[in-house]
């Protein structure tokens, strides 16, 4: 009898992983725990058979984990993502889940708390989901626009008002105001707060010295 009959309620997982027998035990694992398992031997088998419901497990690739997230951007359902492999270093597993993955796990995977994990990703799917779908959109507009765009975008979500901004930049007033249509009409902003919205879910950064842009990928939860 499979020991998580109601844990996943139908729920499907895709399950990636290029070699064989490493994916059947994976499979297995994850179908004992109450889950319906679809394996793909690569990242592109997955794309040609992209599920519309479910999670992704994908053993770590980070090629495939990059095309993963890229590709779900422009899908109508934004799934979960569990990546796993042998012995990864600290680094490698902050790395993964600073990119959106939701958990990192261990291989070879532990019953019990492969069992917990997906337990608790069920119950903080849906904001998760949503919190990071708007997250990634908001980096990939944001990556759109120019240097001064972002400055200038930066500067607002700081609370400066246009004068504010010309003398933190060094430029007039009118070339704000031309960087600010500018800016908004790349982003689909109708007003100041829908800017602010964009770069609290993108979480823009400033280096306070160079003033050059990064961005940290923050693991956004409920």
């Amino acid at each position: 009898m499979r020991t998580g009959e109601t844990l996943g309620a139908g729920l499907k997982v895709a399950l990636v992983d290029p070699e064989g027998r490493r994916r059947a035990e994976a499979a297995r694992l994850i179908y004992e725990n109450g889950f319906h398992v679809e394996p793909y031997e690569s990242f592109d088998e997955l794309r040609q058979h992209w599920p519309q419901a479910g999670l992704v497990m994908l053993h770590d690739d980070p090629a495939a984990l990059e095309q993963t997230f890229e590709l779900m951007i422009d899908q109508p359902s934004w799934l979960p993502v569990i990546v796993y492999s042998e012995g990864p270093p600290p680094e490698r597993v902050v790395d993964v889940v600073l990119q959106g993955a939701m958990e990192y796990l261990a291989w070879p995977l532990d019953a019990e708390r492969l069992r917990t994990r997906l337990r608790l990703l069920l119950s903080r799917k849906r904001t998760f989901v949503e919190l990071r779908r708007r997250a990634m959109k908001a980096q990939r507009i944001i990556k759109g626009l120019t240097k001064r765009e972002r400055e200038v975008l930066f500067e607002l979500a700081s609370g400066n008002s246009n004068k504010d901004i010309a003398r933190n930049l060094s430029i007039s007033p009118r070339t704000v105001e031309i960087h600010r249509a500018n800016m908004m009409g790349k982003l689909g902003a109708r007003s100041s707060q829908e800017v602010v919205a964009v770069a609290l879910f993108a979480d823009l950064k400033y280096n306070d010295d160079q003033r050059e842009e990064r961005y940290r990928h923050d693991l956004l939860s409920d």
